[in-house]
């Protein structure tokens, strides 16, 4: 999820709950019968195809090649999942459709690279001390937010300063003692941090690395969330909430492409909350909208077949992905014993929510790591055993007479409720009784986050570099009135190991310490794991550049936001 994800996704993933699938229940994530539409496409004017080649389903690409140069004009319509409740990273709750609007507003300090590294983006280089507990971070020489403010290191400590004073965007960066403007070099920021952090400026392609003007951060409320003051590619024109957002082309926007054209190449960009999966599929087939997003996988084969005929182009995010699962807060009864989280597990059969989804079954999770990530470790996670399950409730029950009752939250969409519905019928099979809620997604996360709940269907973690998932499962973030460690889990294991980790950018110790943590919470179940999602991105014929292009200094980029999945920077994208 996402404060800054899809609940909240700030610094790693912030992602919430699924609000992909919207038909009626067919229950589960990855069905064999969806694996994958391996299709030779074409579509006029010439395509590029390209499948999955990680063993999972396959999603193919299909892009139409330029017919030329990029020009310059029109305007993106572009179908995003959700509203947000503003456009501050240091203050707003931000989801993938946040990220969408973010990375039109603003630049973050740093972003991945096509090999999944980190680079400097808005920054210009970041140095660290020989003990990763000094960072310098310095800033590019003349460039400006939109109100002609220059982006310094005066202010980057103060963006940095306002995220840290956040009650709970802050939390991402509690390791950070101090930021501070370099009195010697206005173009240089310096960061302390109270223990060792090697890993830091991944943690800066995420919320909490999008610098935001001084004048915005000093407006009252509500105009420091719905006026965004940043140096990105776009100015907000106009935000009606619930209706569009619109942006148009910054004049004096700092990029330029590797012919020294000046970015972006759009006039505009509008963005529309479509909250319905299927409705955001339709509005692009009808034409009206020009590109979306989307991680149904219902969806996703629907949009295969059309681009498979050449009506539209589709491309499929092959990176770091997000995790769904039931998220469980270990504090509150019944879910507060582990006899109970780890019987729901046994009673939860993931194969068939993954079919009932349309979800190929090889998207399988039993972690947060996908099998081809280099931190994956084989876990046996507990699934679909009946009578192992009914043995741990019947212990719990034995302690606790009477009926063990779970109240299951989501989204309020045609989807999760389906899904709060099997799961329903799953655990009914151990004794225990799901009392489903659903919740607006913006109370969601804030319910989730202040703990006022005792399992959700939840969307998260899909940071590249897996330090930027740290403060999700921290312990220090475990209590309070708010918390990210939204399943309130504090185990002394899992802090040495995410400690361990983060001090160091020794690749062999951080596997083993991530080992450590896929260990533990195997054992722990603070989640149960369904799958990992597959992003999408679909365009009309006429939109070139669809994903992300270049770095500033021209290397190849990530083709979508590494850690914040399905969402891209349009400023590269053109129309032709």
């Amino acid at each position: 999820m996402a404060l800054a994800g899809e609940a909240i996704r700030m610094a790693g993933p912030w992602t919430s709950q699924r609000t992909s699938r919207e038909r009626s229940p067919r229950w589960v994530k990855f069905g064999a019968a969806a694996i994958a539409l391996s299709l030779a496409l074409s579509a006029c004017g010439g395509s590029s195809s390209s499948s999955s080649d990680d063993g999972g389903a396959k999603v193919s690409d299909v892009t139409i090649k330029a017919s030329g140069e990029p020009k310059t004009g029109g305007t993106v319509k572009f179908g995003i999942e959700a509203e947000s409740d503003g456009f501050n990273p240091t203050t707003n709750r931000w989801a993938v459709s946040g990220y969408m609007i973010g990375n039109a507003v603003f630049d973050p300090l740093a972003a991945y690279d096509a090999s999944g590294k980190w680079q400097p983006y808005l920054a210009k280089s970041f140095t660290p001390s020989a003990d990763y507990k000094t960072w310098t971070i310095t800033m590019r020489a003349g460039v400006n937010f939109s109100d002609g403010t220059p982006v310094d290191g005066a202010a980057v400590a103060k963006s940095l300063g306002a995220v840290i004073a956040d009650p709970l965007i802050g939390i991402t960066l509690r390791n950070i003692a101090s930021v501070t403007a370099d009195p010697t070099d206005p173009l240089v920021a310096v960061v302390t941090t109270v223990d060792p952090w090697a890993s830091f400026p991944a943690q800066m392609t995420a919320q909490p690395g999008y610098i935001v003007a001084p004048a915005q951060i000093d407006a009252e409320k509500p105009a420091s969330s719905n006026q965004p003051i940043g140096s990105g590619p776009f100015i907000q024109k106009e935000w009606i909430p619930d209706n569009h957002w619109m942006g148009t082309r910054n004049p004096n926007y700092w990029r330029s492409d590797e012919k020294g054209n000046k970015l972006p190449y759009l006039d505009a960009v509008e963005f529309r909350p479509i909250i319905d999966s299927s409705a955001r599929a339709s509005a692009l087939l009808s034409g009206d909208i020009t590109m979306m997003q989307t991680s149904s996988w219902i969806d996703i084969n629907r949009l295969q077949s059309e681009a498979s005929a050449g009506t539209i182009q589709l491309v499929a995010d092959r990176g770091e992905t997000e995790e769904t699962f039931v998220l469980f807060n270990t504090t509150k009864a019944p879910a507060d014993d582990v006899r109970v989280r780890v019987g729901l597990a046994w009673c939860t059969d993931r194969d068939q929510y993954l079919t009932a989804n349309e979800e190929p079954l090889d998207r399988a999770a039993d972690s947060q790591f996908a099998p081809d990530s280099p931190y994956y470790v084989k876990t046996d996670f507990p699934n679909n055993d009946v009578a192992k399950g009914k043995t741990l409730i019947d212990e719990y029950k034995a302690d606790h007479p009477g009926d063990v009752t779970i109240v299951l939250g989501a989204a309020p969409t045609p989807a999760a409720i389906a899904n709060m519905s099997l799961l329903a019928q799953q655990w009914g099979r151990c004794g225990v009784t799901v009392q489903q809620k659903t919740t607006e997604q913006s109370k969601f996360i804030i319910d989730t986050a202040t703990g006022q709940y005792t399992a959700n269907i939840w969307r998260q973690f899909a940071a590249s570099d897996p330090d930027g998932d740290y403060h999700w499962w921290a312990g220090r973030n475990a209590t309070g009135v708010l918390t990210v460690n939204f399943a309130r889990l504090n185990d002394p294991q899992i802090n040495e190991a995410l400690d361990k980790a983060r001090a160091t950018p020794d690749e062999a110790v951080r596997k083993e310490a991530y080992a450590t943590v896929q260990k533990r919470q195997t054992e722990l179940v603070p989640y149960i794991w369904f799958s990992h999602t597959q992003w999408v991105v679909g365009a009309a014929k006429n939109i070139r550049n669809v994903t992300n292009v270049s770095l500033p200094d021209g290397q190849p980029s990530a083709p979508m936001l590494a850690g914040f999945d399905g969402a891209l920077r349009l400023t590269q994208t053109w129309i032709e």
